[in-house]
C-alpha cells in the first residue's frame, strides 16, 4: 500500500491504481482496524509527505469534516479530492444513504454553473451625484484632485483640496476585489458586496471614512491626522497600520482584525486597544450585549483569504461558507434540511461555483443544486 501511495505521489499510478486508492480510502475511513497495519510514526511520516507533495501540485485544495483528522487520513482525503476533480465527476454510487446524488448526478445538478467574477462591476458615486463605472473610468478631476484608473484596474486619488467633498466606491456582489489609493497614500481593498465613503482629499485634524461590508486597510502614517473607519456607532481609530474590517450586516459579528501596528476600537463609552494578531468582535444581533470582545492568536490567513484570492475556513458552518459564496458569485442560497457538519476548507476563488460545490460534497455531509442564480443546499 505504501509503495502504491508513493507511486501516486510521483504521478506514475495507472487509472486502475488511482481507482483502487479511492476505494481504499473509503474502506480505511470506515474500518478503523485497518489503521493498525501502520505504526503512528509511519502514518505521520507518510501523511506529511503525501500532503505536502500533493497539495503543492493541486489547484483545488481539500475540504475535510472536522473529525479525527490524523495526517494519514488528511493525505488520503487529499488524494480522493484530487482524483475526483481530475476526472470531472464524483463517484456518486459510493455514498451511503445519499439518494439525491444517485438519482440526480452532479452533471444534472451543476449544469447551470456560475463563473467566478472575471471583472469589476464597481462604481464611484461622485460629489455631484454622478455615477461612474470603474470599467469606463480613465481620469477625471474633482475639486483639484485627480482620479485615475491604472492599466491593472487600481484606483488612485492624487492632489489636495480646499473643501471637503465625498465620493463613494461601491463594489457589488459578483465583482472582483477593488484596490484603491486615497489622496493621503492610504490603501483600501474592497471586497464584493461592500462600499466605502471617503473625502477626495482629507482636510482638518482627522481622516474619517465609513464602510459597509468588508475592507482591508494599509494606512499611511500621520500622527497629526488620525485615521478613522466607522460603521454605525462603531469606529476604529489608527495612526498608521494594517487592519481588516468585516462589517457585513448579515454576519453574526462585526470583526476588526489587526495585522500590524495598533488600533483602538470604539463603541459608545467602551473601547479596546488591539495588538497585532488580535481581533475585536461586536455583535450585530439586537440581542447581543453590545460590548467589544477581544480574541488573541487569530488565524490571519483565514481573515485575509478573500484579499489573497482564496476561500479559507477553519471549523466553519455551512452558513458561514455560503454567505461568502453568495457574495462572490452573486447567487441566492436556500436551504433544504439541516447541515450539522463544520468544515475545514481552502479553495481558490477563481474557480466556478460548481467546482467549489464538488469539493464540499467530498465530505459526504452536504449536497448542492444550481438553478440559474439559485443554489439549494441539502444534507
Amino acid at each position: 500500500m505504501i509503495s502504491l501511495l508513493k507511486k501516486y505521489r510521483l504521478g506514475k499510478a495507472s487509472a486502475e491504481e488511482v481507482s483502487f486508492l479511492e476505494k481504499y480510502y473509503q474502506y480505511f475511513d470506515k474500518e478503523e482496524k485497518i489503521s493498525q497495519q501502520f505504526s503512528e510514526t509511519e502514518k505521520e511520516e507518510l501523511g506529511k509527505k503525501m500532503f505536502s507533495a500533493v497539495q503543492s501540485q493541486m489547484h483545488l485544495a481539500p475540504v475535510i469534516p472536522l473529525v479525527k483528522r490524523t495526517w494519514f487520513r488528511l493525505a488520503a482525503a487529499v488524494i480522493l479530492v484530487l482524483v475526483t476533480a481530475g476526472v470531472y465527476y464524483i463517484l456518486n454510487n459510493d455514498y451511503e444513504n445519499k439518494s439525491i446524488t444517485k438519482t440526480e448526478p452532479q452533471e444534472t445538478r451543476f449544469k447551470n454553473d456560475v463563473a467566478a467574477p472575471a471583472g469589476t462591476k464597481a462604481r464611484i458615486t461622485l460629489a455631484d451625484g454622478r455615477t461612474v463605472s470603474i470599467d469606463s473610468l480613465t481620469t477625471l478631476t474633482q475639486n483639484g484632485v485627480s482620479v485615475t484608473k491604472t492599466t491593472d484596474g487600481k484606483i488612485i486619488y492624487d492632489g489636495s483640496a480646499k473643501e471637503m467633498v465625498y465620493n463613494t466606491l461601491s463594489n457589488p456582489r459578483g465583482s472582483k476585489v477593488i484596490d484603491m489609493t486615497l489622496a493621503d497614500g492610504s490603501h483600501v481593498w474592497l471586497n464584493a458586496g461592500s462600499s466605502v465613503t471617503y473625502p477626495v482629499a482629507f482636510i482638518g485634524n482627522e481622516r474619517k471614512i465609513s464602510i459597509t461590508g468588508e475592507a482591508y486597510f494599509e494606512v499611511a502614517h500621520n500622527t497629526a491626522m488620525p485615521f478613522k473607519v466607522s460603521k454605525g456607532e462603531i469606529d476604529v481609530t489608527v495612526l498608521g497600520t494594517h487592519f481588516n474590517v468585516n462589517a457585513y450586516d448579515d454576519e453574526v459579528n462585526m470583526k476588526v482584525t489587526l495585522l500590524q501596528g495598533s488600533v483602538q476600537v470604539n463603541k459608545g463609552n467602551g473601547n479596546s486597544l488591539l495588538k497585532p494578531g488580535q481581533q475585536a468582535t461586536i455583535s450585530n444581533s439586537p440581542l447581543g450585549d453590545g460590548g467589544i470582545t477581544v480574541h488573541s492568536n487569530v488565524d490571519l490567513d483565514e481573515v485575509m483569504a478573500w484579499k489573497n484570492g482564496v476561500f479559507k475556513f477553519k471549523d466553519a458552518t455551512i452558513e458561514l461558507l455560503m454567505r461568502q459564496v453568495e457574495k462572490w458569485y452573486d447567487v441566492e442560497i436556500v436551504y433544504e434540511g439541516k447541515i450539522s457538519n463544520h468544515f475545514v476548507a481552502t479553495i481558490p476563488r477563481n474557480v466556478t461555483v460548481a467546482n467549489v460545490f464538488r469539493i464540499l460534497e467530498e465530505t459526504g455531509g452536504v449536497h448542492f443544486k444550481i438553478d440559474g442564480k439559485k443554489v439549494t443546499v441539502m444534507p
